[in-house]
């Protein structure tokens, strides 16, 4: 073989956890850098071994933890490919699925000098990978103005477990056992590698907008800053050369963790602190035309001040550097809520990550706020509370201390997922891997799971390929 099979020895051990903090178990791993090496690795293995398919190891439902046999770490497959620009402005480009996004905007940024373009999807984990944001159909914070993944990605080249290639493009179709129909790219993409190992994707790139600005507001009243929050729910303000691409909130507890680790955190240690007086944050991002966005921005002070922030407290950026900084700061918002459960791990290993990615469409921010911080208080537990407001789709990290916490914040999330199952989404852009399906159990939409089960009879009948996730494994 041309590429090495190891045993899982403790050197390995990182490959056992992702940032759920999950942990699972494995017999050995390998690290294929081509598609005829991950070819080898399954003849080698057998059909009765299963396999975990991993990428940056970044997600946090588990999808990525091995419960038994091997591990395929892609990390490895991290190549550009070929890169073409249209004569639309926009252009693609073929890539392995372990780049990461961080690399990926390098490259990018490298062989499309001339005629500048980004790839839209903006995960704030710029170590994630590109298969993994296309096995999530992750969004970003900018999905309000882009949208998913899904959208930004022409074509994959897929192997299945029997060793078949097929190259996959939109409008190929295909019909379920049920009758159902569905495209060919959706029995792939936001299904957390329960079908087919991706092994090539080519990605659709937009040109750059003109210009960036990023202005964060800040309340010293939560009802104040879901006011506002509502208000730009009744009326966004739009002009014809710029557009909001975000809309961000962040809680109190949130920016107090954050402020703990700011000093070690290099790309925002240099942003001023906080006052304690503030209570929330609400981040938003303007792209387009240099004019349009200052008119936008205007509007943007005009409702954030009749609402109570005080606009010379504002923090406004500009360019891509700066931007930088503020994506930086909103995912130190998931990164500092994981590091608080990785200390806490180090005197219970039984506690994981507990959080929500659910989206209640037909409410007012401002309730579904009022809503989760009474029910947490009610529970005793702690949070931190921050995601993407416009869709009501926050992401609460529970934040146990101990087990008694810990399974008192499970019953939270159950209670929760409940609730929201018959009013909106239980399931955002995390998807569900094996930590969520324990979580919520029943509230996982029935149809979803049914469609999963079909997909994995007909593509991955022994069910081989990262078995425990989304549905339960065979017996």
């Amino acid at each position: 073989m041309s590429v090495t099979i190891f045993p899982m020895e403790e050197q390995y051990k990182e490959y056992l956890i992702d940032e759920s903090k999950f942990t699972g178990n494995a017999d050995s791993i390998s690290f294929p850098e081509t598609e005829s090496e991950i070819r080898e690795v399954l003849e080698h293995l057998g059909k009765d071994v299963k396999i975990t398919i991993q990428g940056g190891k970044t997600g946090i439902t588990g999808a990525a933890v091995p419960e038994e046999g091997h591990i395929l770490n892609l990390s490895h497959m991290n190549k550009v490919k070929d890169g073409e620009v249209h004569s639309d402005g926009t252009a693609s480009v073929t890539v392995e699925p372990g780049i990461t996004l961080m690399d990926l905007k390098k490259e990018i940024d490298s062989m499309f000098r001339k005629t500048p373009v980004f790839w839209p999807p903006d995960p704030t984990e710029t170590s994630a990978t590109v298969g993994g944001v296309a096995a999530e159909n992750a969004e970003g914070i900018c999905r309000i103005l882009y949208g998913p993944a899904r959208d930004y990605i022409e074509k994959i080249r897929v192997l299945y477990p029997d060793g078949t290639v097929q190259e996959i493009g939109w409008g190929e179709k295909i019909v379920l056992a049920s009758g159902k129909e569905m495209e060919k790219m959706d029995t792939v993409l936001g299904k957390e590698g329960i079908t087919g190992i991706i092994t090539e994707l080519t990605l659709k790139l937009l040109p750059k907008p003109e210009s960036l600005w990023g202005i964060a507001f800040f309340f010293r009243d939560t009802g104040e800053a879901g006011q506002f929050v509502d208000s730009l729910k009744e009326e966004l303000p739009s002009c014809e050369t710029a557009a909001v691409a975000a809309v961000e909130y962040i809680d109190r507890k949130t920016m107090d963790l954050i402020e703990e680790r700011k000093p070690s955190m290099s790309k925002i240690k240099e942003l001023p602190d906080i006052e304690q007086e503030i209570t929330d944050m609400v981040y938003l991002e303007i792209q387009g035309q240099e004019e349009g966005i200052e008119e936008i921005a205007e509007c943007l002070m005009e409702k954030a001040a009749e609402c109570g922030s005080d606009p010379d407290e504002a923090w406004a950026v500009s360019g891509e550097a700066e931007i930088e900084k503020m994506h930086a700061f909103r995912h130190a918002a998931a990164e500092t809520a994981n590091l608080f459960i990785e200390g806490v791990r180090r005197t219970n290993k039984e506690i994981t990550k507990l959080g929500t990615d659910m989206a209640v469409a037909d409410a007012g921010f401002s309730e579904i706020l009022k809503k989760s911080r009474e029910d947490i208080a009610k529970s005793g537990l702690s949070a931190c509370i921050f995601g993407h407001a416009m869709e009501n789709h926050l992401h609460i990290n529970l934040l146990p201390e101990n087990k008694e916490e810990y399974e008192e914040g499970i019953r939270l999330l159950s209670r929760w997922a409940k609730e929201t199952s018959t009013h909106g989404k239980v399931i955002g852009e995390h998807g569900i891997g094996k930590l969520k399906k324990k979580i919520l159990g029943d509230s996982v939409p029935g149809d979803y799971l049914e469609v999963c089960r079909e997909l994995k009879q007909q593509y991955d009948s022994v069910y081989r390929l990262n078995p425990g996730n989304i549905i339960e494994t065979e017996e």
